[in-house]
């Protein structure tokens, strides 16, 4: 296992942040804003979209901006241009707040592992890039690979950030014990549950433990099965079947 985690460059995430954001607005071209987003909580694309522009206006109150404080309402069911003008709009203002802080700068956070730039960096890339794939989807055109880095450390968010912080902030936790090893290249983690709680534990932890499951395959598969958008026949799984689905179920509690 590896217990240090790998990060991914600040400008490169800047770079591929507004990559993302391009390929999400290209794709909602000439597509209704009521089209379902298939494996997305039962949202439409107009509110995915939307979604988006709420957690641009989240992170520029969370980094304290003079924008934060024009709020930019919009109708329950918005028709599709309106959302992703605003959702370009405030994303141009986010990325403005970032390029001019460094990426360690202190400002506050939900997560208590890290209270920095860097983390709603982290964050909103993670939430473009999915409702990219989201939106791809719904509008049936050519799902655009993900960076297999990009996707390596979207496992490590969904694994550290939600599947062990956000199920104890909400309290939840296994019917019963296991442990579950995931992999895809160059990365690997061991997540254990019980009725105590979640950990995601290093290799200096674990050299001799032998989980009750395995989850592997591409980065981009683990990243998007974590996050309820393939089925398990896209990646691969061995050992116990009933640890994997208490993984995933859990998974979708924190991530929902």
């Amino acid at each position: 296992m590896n217990g240090t985690e790998v990060r991914l460059d600040h400008e490169r995430m800047l770079d591929l942040l507004s990559s993302e954001a391009q390929l999400l607005t290209a794709a909602t071209h000439d597509v209704d804003a009521d089209t379902p987003v298939h494996n997305a909580a039962g949202r439409t694309l107009g509110q995915t979209v939307r979604q988006l522009g709420d957690l641009c206006e989240d992170v520029l109150c969370w980094l304290g901006s003079p924008e934060a404080e024009r709020r930019w309402d919009l109708p329950a069911e918005p028709e599709l241009p309106e959302a992703v003008g605003r959702f370009s709009v405030r994303l141009a203002e986010v990325l403005a707040e970032f390029a001019a802080r460094p990426p360690e700068s202190r400002c506050p956070t939900w997560w208590p592992e890290d209270h920095t730039v860097r983390f709603w960096v982290r964050r909103l890339l993670h939430a473009v890039t999915l409702h990219r794939v989201d939106v791809q989807v719904a509008a049936r055109v050519e799902v655009t690979e993900i960076d297999p880095e990009v996707a390596a450390d979207g496992v490590d968010e969904v694994l550290r950030v939600w599947f062990d912080h956000r199920l104890r902030a909400l309290g939840i936790t296994a019917t019963r014990a296991c442990s579950v090893g995931v992999h895809v290249p160059g990365r690997n983690w061991l997540v254990t549950a019980d009725e105590e709680g979640t950990a995601v534990l290093g290799s200096e932890d674990v050299a001799s433990t032998t989980p009750d499951a395995v989850v592997s395959g591409d980065p981009a598969a683990v990243y998007l099965w974590a996050w309820g958008r393939l089925p398990n026949r896209a990646i691969e799984t061995t050992g116990d079947q009933d640890a994997i689905a208490q993984l995933w179920g859990l998974l979708q509690l924190a991530t929902r």
